[in-house]
Parts: C-alpha cells; structure tokens; sequence
C-alpha cells in the first residue's frame, strides 16, 4: 500500500502551496477589479491555468538533469530574447518592440521565461565551481554571460527587465561564492557605465526618430522624464510626466487604514489611474483595501521568499541553492521596484508586480518558477523516520 502522508511530506511544500494558492486568489480578486470585465481577466486566468499545468511538468521533473543542457537552454534563450526583432514575430506598442505574435495565444512577452531560464543557466555554471570563484576569468566569463540577456532586452527598450537580470547576476554571483573585491569592482564598474551612459546619450540626440520629433538613442526621453518624476517630484508636471505617479499615490492615500471597499475606488475605478491592471495593481489594491490589504499583499511576498529561501537551505547541492537565489532576486527585486514607484520612493519603470499584475508571460513564468522550487524540495536528502515509521513509502 502507499503512504500518503509519506508521498506528500516528499513531494508537496505545504507552506509554499499554501502561498501560492493565496497569492493567485489576491491576483484575480484584485485584477477583476481593474479592468472591470474586459476580457483581460479571463486571459489572464487561461494564463493561470497554463501555468499550473507548466509547473506540475516542471515539478515532476529532476530539475538536476538541466546542468547537462546548458547549450540547448542558452541558444533557446538568445531565440527567446530576439524574437521581437525578427519582423515576422516582433510586436511593437508604443514605440517598444517586447513582444511576439503566437498564433492562438496573442502577443506573448519572450523576456519573462528568459529570466529563468538565465537563472537555471547562471546557476549551471556558477556550480561547477563549487561555490568558490576565486579567479578573474571566471567570474568575467559569468559576467559577460549575464551581460547577454540585459543588452538583449535593452535594445527593445526594457529598462525594467534589464534591471532584473543585473539584480539577479549579482545575488547569484555573491551565493556562489565571488570574492567581496570581485564584487566590488563590479559594483563600482557600473555605476562608472551608468555614469557614462547618461554623459554620452547627450550628444546622441537623433532628429529623424519617432516621426521626426526626435528622440536620444540611448536613454530614451520618457524614461528620462521617468527618472526626473523620481528625483524632483513637487517640480514635476501634474498633468505630464508626473501624472501617473501623483494618481497613484492619491489613490494608495486615500485608501487610509482600511480602504474604500473592493470596486469601489474611485481613482481606479473613474480611470484616473492609468495601466491600472499592469505597472499600477498596487494602487488599485492600496485604494480599496488600505493599509490592512497592502501589508497583508507584503506579509505573503515576505512568506513566499522566506519559504524559497527554506528550500535553497534544503537542496544538497549547490546548483539547486543557487536557482532558488536566483528566484528569490528575480521577485524581490520585481515587489520592491514596483510598489516603490507607486509610492514615489523608487524610479518608475515598466515591472509587473508578481502574481498580481496583467499579464500572460509573466504570470505563467512566476508559476512556472515555483514549480522549480517544488522540484528543487521534492528531490531534497529525505529526511524522514526509520523503516516502519509514519513517513515510510511502502509498497505491497
């Protein structure tokens, strides 16, 4: 006979099943309420189901065996980070060329899957060493790896994306042990590239681009209306580059303790909070159910990563502690990023929020990825009780 307790107790994460479920129902609650029955919640909850059955896949499978396809997976993950350049594929909107038409599906984002299959790629390379990258060349070959997705999505333009990739590289680089002077160096290095960066784009302003109106070919002119909201907020224009920013917090303020009741906000509601079920769901969320709802949203982000971590503690090897790092980066970075811009306390940039915004891409990457953490926990050194005891799977 089987013994369930003992098949559940290997293969199921209770906390993290748990999590998710509740981060799932929070996501489909709260998008309801944004696009107000628009035909995107139903997208996005086929995007639900997919995932689910994506990650039961990526469950079952010994997640060990992908150290030995490092090739495949990284040709695969330069496809998926060009395809919205090749003209048969590539969608642009707005000026940004991010996504690819599938057939049946829509337009699908390529650079959400990109970020773990770069994370399982990372973590390939950074456990053959060990977890000591003690020499130069190796920590510039994991460099230069890591390097090849950021300026992939930086061509289209997706600063945001870029920002997680970097935010990855150097989590999973300090896990896999790179000494703190490598690190460093790094550190420094780019904020000497940013520095750059900006001195150069001055002089690369092009009259012939979007229309003639012209546009700098570097940092483009709204993201540097972006970051100049970010830095002189009372200086920005209310009705320009600043509006989204001040909608948004009037809304999250005026939500106060225990907000004004699902659908019932009225800057989400009337429309004055502009991609409301996308860059801004926080808002949303801060509106109508106050503080209580937003640090009940960050109480499961805290659970979540908690959880991952957990999991990392619990693999034998490396290779296994260093993807569950890098997931880790990918969603912290991406919950800190976006509900800091909705507060006006970080630099605004066009990240979801995880399991709670609009899109198909990305909530079936962040699905996708804790059933890597499911197969990661599952092929754990078992810990359980001595033949005959409760944990036992026994066969007759």
């Amino acid at each position: 006979m089987y013994d369930i307790r003992a098949i559940l107790g290997r293969w199921v994460h209770p906390a993290l099943l748990v999590v998710l479920v509740l981060l799932l129902t929070y996501g489909a609650v709260f998008l309801q309420t944004a696009v107000r029955g628009d035909g995107s919640w139903a997208r996005q909850m086929q995007g639900v189901a997919l995932g689910l059955v994506l990650m039961t896949v990526v469950w079952l499978f010994d997640y060990r065996r992908l150290q030995h396809w490092l090739l495949p997976l990284f040709a695969f993950n330069i496809f998926l980070l060009v395809s919205p350049r090749i003209p048969i594929l590539g969608h642009t909107v707005s000026g940004a060329t991010r996504w690819i038409s599938v057939p049946g599906i829509g337009t699908v984002q390529p650079s959400e899957p990109a970020k773990v299959i770069t994370i399982i790629l990372l973590a390939a390379i950074i456990a053959r060493y060990g977890g000591k990258i003690e020499d130069w060349r190796t920590f510039v070959k994991v460099v230069a790896i890591s390097m090849v997705p950021f300026f992939a999505v930086m061509t289209q333009p997706d600063l945001g994306t870029g920002l997680v990739f970097l935010i990855v590289m150097v989590g999973m680089l300090f896990i896999g042990g790179a000494k703190l002077r490598y690190m460093a160096t790094l550190i420094v290095g780019g904020v000497l590239a940013i520095t750059l960066v900006f001195v150069v784009n001055v002089h690369t302003f092009d009259q012939t681009r979007r229309g003639g109106e012209g546009d700098y070919l570097l940092i483009r002119t709204y993201q540097l209306n972006r970051l100049h909201v970010f830095l002189d907020q009372g200086a920005s224009d209310p009705r320009g580059a600043g509006y989204d920013l001040n909608q948004s917090k009037i809304a999250i303020g005026s939500g106060g303790m225990s907000g004004k009741g699902l659908g019932e906000g009225t800057q989400s509601q009337l429309d004055f909070i502009s991609e409301r079920a996308t860059d801004y769901i926080f808002s949303v969320l801060g509106e109508e159910t106050g503080f209580v709802g937003a640090i009940a949203l960050i109480g499961l982000y805290m659970a979540l990563m908690i959880v991952a971590l957990s999991i990392a503690a619990s693999s034998d090897d490396i290779f296994g502690t260093l993807i569950c790092t890098g997931i880790v980066c990918m969603w912290a970075f991406q919950v800190l990023q976006n509900i800091g811009m909705t507060m006006g306390m970080m630099p605004i940039t066009g990240i979801p929020l995880p399991f709670m915004s609009y899109g198909l891409s990305a909530i079936v990457t962040n699905i996708i990825a804790c059933g890597v953490l499911f197969s990661i926990w599952s092929r754990r050194p078992y810990q359980g009780r001595t033949r005959g005891g409760s944990h036992e799977i026994t066969i007759n």
